[in-house]
């Protein structure tokens, strides 16, 4: 049996819920007193939001962003915390809950309004209305119409709110694109109007309201289209589109902020009015990078931390290794072709499609878990199976391209061309099977997601539905992933194998020729190191800006120039974002660190660059370094500030971003429009050689070291390199890093690394130096971790905690708990186990193991058998329990604890001696220390002088293991004879078992 609480996969334990009511009930939500810390100047008043957008479900920080919310409004004498808009979709803890765990964080956190965006309705109509009656804030949204609902409570939403921020009276009116990207199935019978018409509606607000806000969740674009079309609102606030505003862009007068996305960045934004013009007199603002916070909140981060620890257990299994699976590219993708092919083989389809936007992040290189399917495919997409004719089948891929003149459906089972002009336009398709071109007229079993497959996004999927729901995404890339494994497998995938796209010879071309290629202009080999086209964008941007460097990520560099004549409308058409140029203050290190943590990523090179060259290192098949120098190959100056210019994409995301310190000048436009220039001002064709300024050295192989057994290694000095082999026995991480105990049949060892995933039970050779932590043996600094094998955790041995058994799992048989205590806010513990001959072992049990002192439901008193690893601290030896299953229950020391009884008359004095017709109350507490449940029962027997029963109660109740309850009963003494005295017997036994001597009273 076990004894701790434990979850398993259920979403949510007793656990979860006692801390999240605990904190609900005891903890008040933000209350912001202003301090008065900003002055306000004659009759100007300044009005502080605080701002986010599209958090995703990206709760792992709210604690930071709650505690900088905190700060900024108890400075501010008027300010709010508003949200444009998707708050789901994009976190498996947040996701398989349907959303609740984000929606009480921004309770707690004090959110007063959000606008309704596209990804809120993705977990259906249902689910749509119950977090809305979760939430304390209005949904908010304007051109939202609902008709006839597939769920007939689907509420009318509000279209504005008028917020009061210390008097000051803010309107909030809310638009959401139309029609909104999410499955068709949840928007069923609710109609959704144009967005700029809508807004034109609500003029009559500015009479209403001191300050109007548009709340959009409508992207960048259509945000100046409204700037454009409207003139009455004060300011803009968007979403949508992930755009990082650093500070508010101001078209035709009025400023429009947003903040990115994914919870990475709070939009600070301070509006001046003027109380006696009743004007708004300035509105300026800035992005504040979580990464960049430190002060968390308590209560919020011990929320978060509940939700995850609930979800860790499905979330961390691993079903696999992979190389890494990228998302980026402008045909077939690693993890489009992984993705399509787990479709294929979930359902014996001839052809899988998936659509570029259902997929919502990429997975590193290493242990391929749960988590990382359900963290790309949030949106618990089903999968359809329909036959179709390969005149249909050619005909969505055509409108997959031609809906946005780029590839949009990755692919599995089916090959494809594009067919363009120079601008990228297209042309025509081409599409094979097995090498062969398709039938038109033959029929196919086509598997797609039900998003797409049932409408989603303007696609028709003409043909038969054989099935409408085939399993979902999810289970299909867990499925396959584990077969895959199965066969020894490691999930990896190349890209640009499966969809082509090249220009039609016939094609005419579009726009003004500015210059020339003899060789062509590529981006295909932008993971392999420098391509033609990404030198061409990274010299571009650091011509226009005269930066130091150029950099830009590579999925920002994707197309093809043939050799020919370049025209301008293909260099705007190649690029697909429009990004704005962003030059910043940056130093050596911080490029380094971009640089290297990008290709550990991607497990290639992410950034193409100008003005530096670098060199990735990799040591047995892993990126572990990077080398920058000038492009001459002299060291760049760690000392000395530089300037780069990237685009604001990069500039947006943290683990992009390169500095915070934009450099002041003109506006310099966006990133096609300084390579259209650059072609224009060049001198001849554009050609480059690529591959010399990124290189990534061959893999260097370590030579093995002979293998010694642990005992031998345990035997050596420290600081020695050795090879072992053995079978692990502990969680990885469970006491720092991602460390954990090896034992083979001659030792045991802690080995200390941060790199890889292993798991209990598995045979790993590993490579590294012999070390002391605090008195205990280790291997550290570890060079190789080979998984070889699989094998039954070794059998823990009887013994106490010594030098001899150090490292390997023991058994302590029959030892009673003793001074059990809590040693830190993290829930570790200690207690002494007391074994038979008396001495007092010291077990410690370490939070990071998953066991904590709040569930750990043993006490002072109980005996137990007890496994764990023998270890030792500063030469006191200790047992380190692993799991809860470490624990076993034998018995207690005192198995029931009962009170003195009460008995007393009918007017609660305390009877001593009984009457005639006397009414007796009698009641006592029971406590079980036992862990099971157990029956009670007490008996009340009256005799007469002679032995004989007179009258009897019974009373019987159940007690639950740990539990105390109150046991009692009520009778009447009759009217007896002169000289007869009546004698009362009160006993208590459990499961049948007398477990107190009698009371008697006469």
């Amino acid at each position: 049996m076990r004894y701790f609480l434990t979850r398993k996969n259920k979403i949510t334990s007793v656990l979860v819920l006692f801390t999240i009511l605990f904190y609900s009930l005891f903890t008040p939500i933000f209350q912001f007193t202003a301090e008065a810390s900003e002055t306000q100047e004659g009759n100007i008043v300044d009005l502080k939001i605080l701002h986010t957008n599209d958090l995703h479900a990206k709760i792992d920080h709210f604690a930071k962003i709650a505690a900088y919310i905190q700060s900024e409004r108890s400075k501010a004498s008027h300010s709010l915390y508003i949200d444009a808009g998707d708050i789901f979709s994009g976190n498996p803890v947040v996701d398989l809950q349907k959303g609740k765990p984000i929606v009480d964080l921004l309770n707690d956190m004090g959110l007063q309004a959000m606008a309704i965006g596209n990804h809120d309705f993705d977990y259906g109509q249902e689910e749509y209305v119950e977090r809305q009656l979760q939430a304390n804030f209005p949904w908010l949204g304007a051109n939202i119409v609902v008709e006839n609902p597939r769920v007939k409570e689907v509420p009318q939403p509000n279209p504005y709110t008028i917020l009061e921020a210390n008097g000051l009276k803010v309107g909030l009116v809310s638009v959401i694109e139309t029609p909104p990207s999410t499955a068709p199935a949840n928007v069923v019978g609710i109609k959704f109007n144009d967005p700029i018409q809508t807004l034109k509606q609500y003029e009559f607000l500015k009479n209403e309201t001191d300050i109007l806000i548009a709340l959009t969740h409508v992207g960048y674009s259509e945000d100046r289209e409204i700037a454009q079309a409207i003139n009455f609102f004060d300011v803009i606030i968007g979403a949508h589109s992930h755009t990082a505003l650093s500070a508010p862009a101001i078209v035709n007068g009025t400023p429009i902020v947003q903040t990115g996305g994914n919870a990475e960045n709070v939009g600070n934004l301070n509006i001046s009015y003027n109380t006696e013009t009743k004007e708004v007199v300035s509105v300026n603002g800035f992005l504040q990078k979580v990464s960049l916070l430190e002060e968390a909140d308590p209560a919020i981060q011990a929320k978060v931390d509940a939700y995850k620890e609930a979800m860790a257990p499905l979330l961390g299994e691993v079903i696999g290794t992979t190389t890494g699976l990228s998302r980026s590219g402008n045909r077939d993708t690693q993890l489009g072709n992984f993705w399509t092919d787990s479709i294929r083989y979930f359902t014996n389809a001839d052809v899988a499609l998936t659509n570029n936007g259902g997929i919502r992040d990429n997975i590193a290189s290493g242990s391929l878990t749960v988590g990382d399917i359900y963290r790309v495919e949030p949106f618990a997409n089903e999968i359809m199976k329909i036959e179709m004719t390969g005149q249909a089948l050619k005909d969505v891929i055509d409108y997959s391209y031609n809906r946005r003149s780029s590839v949009d459906l990755q692919t599995s089972g089916l090959h494809y061309k594009i067919l363009t002009n120079n601008t990228g336009k297209f042309v025509g398709s081409e599409l094979t099977i097995n090498g062969q071109p398709i039938d038109l007229a033959k029929k196919y079993i086509v598997a797609v997601g039900d998003y797409i497959g049932s409408g989603g996004s303007g696609y028709n999927f003409a043909g038969t539905v054989l099935e409408a729901k085939s399993g979902f995404m999810t289970e299909s890339m867990i499925a396959f992933a584990k077969h895959e494994t199965s066969l020894g497998k490691t999930i990896s995938y190349n890209s640009n194998e499966r969809i082509k796209i090249e220009v039609a010879a016939n094609a005419p071309i579009e726009g003004t020729v500015i210059g020339s290629t003899s060789k062509g202009l590529s981006s295909a080999n932008n993971k392999l190191g420098d391509s033609s086209l990404g030198n061409l964008y990274t010299d571009s941007v650091r011509s226009k800006t005269g930066a130091d460097f150029g950099m830009l990520n590579n999925s920002s560099v994707e197309g093809n120039i043939a050799p020919g004549d370049i025209a301008d409308k293909q260099i705007e058409n190649l690029d697909a974002f429009k990004n704005e140029i962003v030059v910043v203050k940056t130093n050596v290190a911080k490029v380094k660190e971009i640089l290297l943590t990008q290709a550990q990523f991607h497990n290639g090179s992410d950034l193409q660059v100008s003005g530096l060259h670098y060199e990735l290192i990799k040591k047995d098949g892993k990126i572990s370094d990077v080398k920058v120098t000038l492009p001459d190959g002299s060291p760049l100056d760690e000392t000395k500030p530089y300037t780069v210019a990237y685009n604001d994409y990069m500039h947006g995301r943290a683990f992009y971003s390169l500095g915070t310190e934009v450099v002041a000048a003109s506006n310099y436009g966006k990133v096609w429009e300084s390579i259209v220039e650059y072609v224009k001002n060049h001198n001849g064709p554009i050609d480059y050689v690529e591959g010399s300024r990124i290189k990534i050295t061959t893999d260097q192989v370590t030579q093995p070291n002979p293998l010694s057994t642990i005992a031998e290694a345990r035997q050596l000095t420290t600081n020695k390199v050795v090879t072992v082999k053995g079978t692990v026995t502990t969680i990885p991480g469970a006491w720092g890093g991602k460390g954990f105990y090896l034992q083979d049949e001659t030792g045991a060892a802690y080995i200390y690394q941060t790199t890889n995933d292993v798991n209990v039970g598995d045979v790993v050779e590993i490579t590294g130096k012999t070390a002391n932590f605090n008195g205990e043996f280790q291997i550290s600094n570890v060079t190789k971790l080979v998984k070889v094998d699989t094998a039954p955790v070794p059998a823990a041995i009887v013994a106490n905690p010594s030098k001899e058994n150090e490292g390997q799992l023991i058994t302590l048989e029959e030892v009673t708990i003793a001074d059990l205590e809590k040693v830190n806010a993290n829930g570790t513990f200690e207690f002494k186990a007391i074994n038979k001959e008396n001495e007092a072992i010291l077990v410690r049990v370490d939070s990071r193991t998953g066991l904590v002192y709040d569930q750990f439901n043993f006490q002072n008193g109980d005996v137990i058998n007890l496994s764990g690893i023998s270890s030792q601290f500063k030469g006191v030896y200790q047992v380190k329990p692993r799991v809860d299953s470490d624990f076993t229950f034998i018995r207690p020391t005192v198995e029931y604890v009962v009170s003195t009884p009460s008995i007393t008359d009918e007017n609660g004095q305390t009877i001593q001696s009984l009457e005639r017709k006397q009414n007796i109350n009698l009641s006592t507490e029971i406590k079980n220390n036992w862990v099971d449940a157990k029956e009670v029962e007490l008996v009340m027997e009256l005799v007469d002088k002679h032995g004989r029963l007179v009258s009897e109660v019974k009373e019987v109740k159940s007690v639950e293991g740990r539990e105390s309850i109150t046991i009692g009963g009520s009778m009447k003494i009759p009217a007896n004879q002169n000289g007869q005295r009546p004698t009362l017997t009160i006993s208590l036994k459990v499961d049948g078992k007398l477990i107190t001597d009698a009371v008697v009273v006469q």
